[in-house]
């Protein structure tokens, strides 16, 4: 037998031939948060003997110590929902808030069952033989234990146990390794004598780091303090003590699902549960995104479609390991798919299905991937966990417009959908497409008479098809800085201007090169109406006082376009050169975070052009 642990961010392995286990569980479930509160009552209703474990002095985690009371999307079923459905007549009946209701019956509910619960400790270590999970060791207050198990299941959120096990894990985006921003939550009173609470973006952080998680908790609570003295409508009652970190590790499972998996719908057929959500990546830096996520969240304008995700076992359980299985926002997906596999009804239904399948494991001897999967669909169907009325495929599903998306392939139908204001789902309909429909978006792009819309989305289109036929159009649309914005979507949607600049830089087109100089260096490019116009806030699209949203899509997206055209350029090293010289000009000071937010270093505006600055900056360097 080995012993793993973490010490000062290095894995250390020593040998542990003759340990001596203090107690021994059927599972154990490290993090009784969102996902590892559920897993801890599914295991033990399915007769386990089960022990959870959390740094905290309760379960629940976002939910409770979090603050976050509602949901934003996700599949419904599972017992999270009887739970709601309690909480809601506890609340009646004992004057209990939402969350104390909730955080009191995830504990009590568990404890009926027989399972036992060990706050304010915290894993420090893993026991295997070779690449099977036998035990874990903890400090609690009383002293270090160790405790063996014959299932672990981890659901720290961070992969934290995971990697003590020596598990390979992945995070961040590929481009600069950020992760999508953390949130902090304020709870206060409303002139009306209403309880409200507000979910604001506080900028980028390594979690992993103690000294800038502590700073970054300090700058997130100032900033929401600050927030509400300047607009003097309310009181606050408390600032959330636990912030919301939307996204960390993501261990490499037996089964990746990933966002062209989704978008093709190439997924498993043997599902525990359905997740579902559009890709709520947060973050305003998309320039930095995968390209895959820009064609689809940029140049469809597609933001907030949903999607209905089957997860299977196998995307639980990290590559090659035994007895040991993930539960919660680190699964097995991709940095994209993570935007939309992180919703709290799904990361209920998360635990669930990793409790039950736990016990069961336990009990027939056998590893969760060996278990039949006739019998552990039956067990989730009855609580709803599972439920195939989830599986809805691709779908607009907000109060604006409700439809099951199907990509289109007649002709007539995709130009009529051309020559609109929400093109969306003909634009991607025709990248799927391909070449099939290339010949059409030529003549109709070139005999649009007049009609702007149709010219436009044909050259989007074809540009995301990879067309270099589109490129006159794509020029004329950043020539003139039009500030047209589509309207496929209830908020997020994408400026013309800035999606014929991604697209163009897609293609390496060097002809665009000039109007990018001048949009970063040229000395009265910020006074161009462009920046100006747009004033009124709107759910569509939504400016703020301390955010020029245009100009900073404007200019991330010229800054990496460069970058992008250098790139498909790598002949030409004077041509490399001389981008490099543009960049280092244009990012050599603050003076375009400056335009873009009047918020201070540390902020989550200041901090959105500052990943683009960097990024350029590190890409010259």
């Amino acid at each position: 037998m080995i012993f793993r642990r973490i010490v000062d961010g290095i894995p250390q392995e020593t040998a542990a031939d003759d340990i001596v286990f203090d107690r021994h569980y059927d599972v154990i479930v490290a993090g009784t948060g969102t996902a590892g509160s559920l897993a801890v009552l599914a295991a033990a209703m399915q007769g386990a003997s089960v022990l959870g474990i959390d740094r905290f002095s309760g379960a629940g985690g976002m939910s409770t110590f979090g603050y976050v009371d509602g949901y934003y999307y996700g599949a419904n079923g599972g017992m999270y929902e009887e739970i709601d459905r309690d909480g809601k007549a506890l609340q009646d009946e004992m004057f209990l808030g939402k969350v104390e209701a909730k955080q009191y019956l995830l504990e009590k509910k568990a404890t009926d069952q027989g399972a036992e619960l060990l706050f304010e400790t915290i894993v420090t270590g893993v026991y295997l033989n070779g690449k099977t999970v036998r035990g874990v060791s903890v400090l609690t207050e009383d002293g270090v234990q160790n405790l063996a198990c014959e299932m672990l299941i981890d659901a720290t959120a961070e992969a934290e146990v995971c990697v003590m096990a020596g598990c390979a894990a992945d995070c961040g985006r590929q481009s600069d390794g950020k992760t999508r921003p953390y949130t902090s939550v304020k709870v206060w009173v409303t002139e009306a004598g209403n309880i409200a609470r507000t979910n604001h973006d506080s900028g980028y952080i390594n979690q992993y780091d103690p000294k800038e998680l502590s700073n970054a908790i300090l700058a997130a609570h100032e900033s929401q303090l600050l927030g509400e003295f300047r607009n003097k409508k309310g009181r606050v009652l408390f600032l959330a003590p636990f912030i919301g970190i939307r996204e960390g590790r993501r261990i490499l499972a037996e089964e990746t699902v990933t966002m062209q998996k989704i978008l093709d719908r190439d997924l498993t057929k043997i599902p525990l549960f359905y997740a579902y959500s559009d890709f709520d990546k947060h973050g305003k830096d998309n320039a930095l995104e995968t390209e895959l996520l820009q064609d689809w969240y940029v140049a469809s304008n597609l933001s907030t479609v949903c999607l209905s995700v089957p997860i299977s076992i196998k995307s639980l359980i990290p590559k090659g390991y035994r007895s040991l299985l993930a539960a919660g926002r680190h699964i097995g997906v991709d940095h994209d798919t993570a935007s939309l596999f992180r919703m709290k009804k799904d990361m209920f239904k998360c635990g669930e299905s990793a409790g039950v399948c736990a016990a069961l494991a336990v009990k027939k001897g056998v590893q969760p991937m060996d278990l039949p999967y006739e019998e552990v669909r039956g067990i989730l169907q009855e609580t709803g966990c599972l439920q195939e009325e989830n599986n809805v495929g691709i779908m607009f599903d907000d109060r604006y417009r409700r439809m099951q998306i199907h990509w289109l392939t007649d002709k007539k139908e995709i130009r009529m959908e051309l020559a609109g204001d929400m093109p969306g789902i003909a634009i991607y309909s025709c990248k799927r497409l391909g070449n099939r429909i290339t010949k059409e978006l030529k003549q109709w792009m070139a005999g649009a008479d007049g009609n702007d819309l149709l010219r436009s989305n044909c050259a989007i289109a074809l540009g995301l098809i990879g067309d270099q036929a589109c490129l006159p159009v794509l020029r004329d649309i950043v020539r003139n800085r039009d500030s047209f914005y589509y309207k496929d979507n209830r908020r997020t949607n994408q400026l013309r201007t800035v999606i014929a600049i991604y697209l163009a830089g897609k293609l390496g087109d060097m002809e665009l090169v000039p109007m990018l100089e001048e949009i970063l260096l040229g000395e009265q490019e910020y006074e161009k109406g462009l920046y100006h116009e747009i004033t009124k806030t709107s759910y569509h699209f939504n400016p703020n006082r301390n955010f020029n949203e245009i100009y900073f899509q404007v200019v991330s997206y010229a800054a990496v376009s460069l970058i992008r055209i250098m790139e498909k350029h790598p002949e030409n090293p004077k041509f490399r050169k001389e981008g490099r010289k543009i960049l280092k000009e244009a990012f050599g000071d603050d003076s375009h975070i400056r335009k873009t937010t009047s918020m201070p270093e540390g902020t989550f505006e200041y901090a959105s052009m500052e990943n683009i600055r960097d990024y350029v900056n590190h890409y010259c360097h």
